[in-house]
């Protein structure tokens, strides 16, 4: 199902489709209470994956999963790198969301029974020599400053979503495009993320990969929240006010589970065993940025 205005909800996605609303996101520090976290419940995305038919498989389409994989894995290396160099935890919380975007695309891999390029790399290395050297590249380039550093994670999700645009025009696969979807929503709000802080910072980023206007629509448009299926709709059971909170882990006082704001930067309130206070790391079940 080759689509034109399936690229239009990719970039543009609406309010509609995506209200803000409170989220629960799970921290990952201290909290005030030791206890094993809940089992988390079955993801509504995975639930819907599971009902879409498998279909005959191209080895062009496979080919961009396996590219899929390594590019998601390119942004999880490199804000894990930034994040060790400057210790601002936004690029903590995006890594975990890009480690759940790498599940995703898993999911496709696992399906179709295709090779994990990703499944035996060590952080920052790749099987594609063009991501290889684009780390190496980005990493030196967000040493230098938190600036440049937040300017690094603005360039990977500009180039993520004119990839993804690219590679669901040219999918015909109901599975396929419901993955990328969601990969292009996270990217999305990703994206708003950093370019937010660069503005903040006096140093609004200018698109490199995506048409200027594209960006600018992004960017004006709210943070998406909840799972999309394969056109970009909500799916059922995943919009404003459903996340889930996630339960503090640890002993001691200190950052407890985010109900707040869950883009992986605001802060949020500590729930379950201990509740303390302190940042939500957007890494919950319930997240916009999975």
């Amino acid at each position: 199902m080759k689509k034109t205005a399936l690229l239009a909800a990719l970039l543009l996605a609406t309010p509609l489709l995506a209200q803000p609303g409170p989220r629960g996101g799970q921290g990952n520090g201290p909290g005030a209470g030791a206890g094993a976290p809940a089992a988390p419940a079955a993801s509504p995305f995975v639930t819907y994956f599971a009902s879409l038919p498998k279909e005959p498989l191209g080895s062009a389409e496979a080919a961009e999963i396996a590219f899929l994989r390594e590019e998601e894995k390119l942004a999880r290396d490199v804000y894990r790198a930034l994040f060790a160099a400057h210790g601002d935890r936004a690029f903590a919380n995006i890594a975990a969301a890009e480690q759940r975007h790498m599940d995703l695309v898993k999911l496709l891999l696992d399906r179709y029974e295709l090779a994990d390029p990703a499944a035996a790399t060590a952080p920052g290395e790749f099987e594609d020599a063009r991501l290889a050297a684009l780390y190496t590249d980005l990493v030196a380039k967000g040493k230098v400053s938190l600036v440049e550093a937040l300017k690094v994670g603005a360039t990977i999700e500009d180039l993520d979503l004119a990839d993804l645009a690219k590679a669901l025009a040219a999918s015909d696969n109901r599975d396929v495009d419901a993955v990328m979807q969601n990969l292009a929503k996270g990217s999305r709000n990703h994206l708003r993320a950093f370019a937010g802080r660069l503005q903040a910072l006096g140093a609004p980023y200018a698109a490199r990969y995506l048409p200027a206007d594209d960006v600018a629509a992004i960017l004006a448009a709210p943070r998406e929240r909840g799972a999309v299926d394969e056109i970009g709709k909500l799916l059922p059971g995943t919009g404003p006010g459903l996340g889930r909170m996630g339960r503090g882990r640890g002993p001691g006082a200190g950052a407890g589970n985010g109900t707040g704001t869950c883009d992986g930067t605001g802060p949020g309130a500590g729930t379950g065993p201990g509740a303390g206070f302190g940042p939500g790391d957007g890494t919950g079940a319930g997240c916009p940025n999975r």
